[in-house]
């Protein structure tokens, strides 16, 4: 038999806090002389009785919510950031141009704008492929996703296509 320190235990609540509890209400249930089999407690699996009888109908429901909620979700999203979209693939077609243009010119730089330019494309296609495909676990990313989109195009605030609505 062991006996269990405070930063053991601390661990040990952080890290599995239902055998935390198992292991509380064990040394609660003992007399005052006997002590935890603490290796013993930590080789079992955990307790599966504790859950409720209502725990796959909440499961269930918890799923359908956030289905429609990522549905309505996407639908107004989608509706919301094509034009979002659309602005920022421009700008982004503009500034490559400009990069090219500047190449030819032999100007120095435009090795840097290029590359920034194809990390900012690429960012914002991740971005539409969260919002349009989906990818997303929970309606929080959706909307982080939403706002780092903006977060992208208000770099772009001076342009004259730019719209109020989209700044983050």
């Amino acid at each position: 038999m062991a006996t269990m320190d405070r930063e053991t235990l601390l661990e040990l609540v952080r890290n599995r806090p239902l055998l935390a509890v198992e292991l509380l209400w064990a040394a609660l249930s003992m007399s005052d002389g006997q002590p935890i089999d603490v290796e013993a407690l930590l080789r079992r699996p955990p307790s599966t009785g504790h859950g409720s009888t209502d725990e796959p109908a909440l499961a269930a429901r918890y799923r359908k919510l956030m289905s429609e909620a990522r549905r309505s979700r996407a639908q107004s999203g989608s509706i919301r950031c094509e034009g979002l979209r659309a602005f920022l693939h421009a700008r982004i077609s503009e500034g490559l141009g400009q990069a090219h243009r500047s190449a030819d010119a032999g100007e120095p730089g435009w090795r840097k704008a290029e590359r920034d330019l194809a990390a900012k494309r690429d960012r914002v296609s991740f971005l539409e492929s969260v919002l349009v495909n989906e990818l997303y676990l929970s309606v929080e990313e959706h909307a982080q996703a939403e706002h780092l989109l903006k977060l992208e195009a208000s770099a772009y605030d001076w342009h004259a296509h730019y719209q109020d609505d989209w700044r983050p």
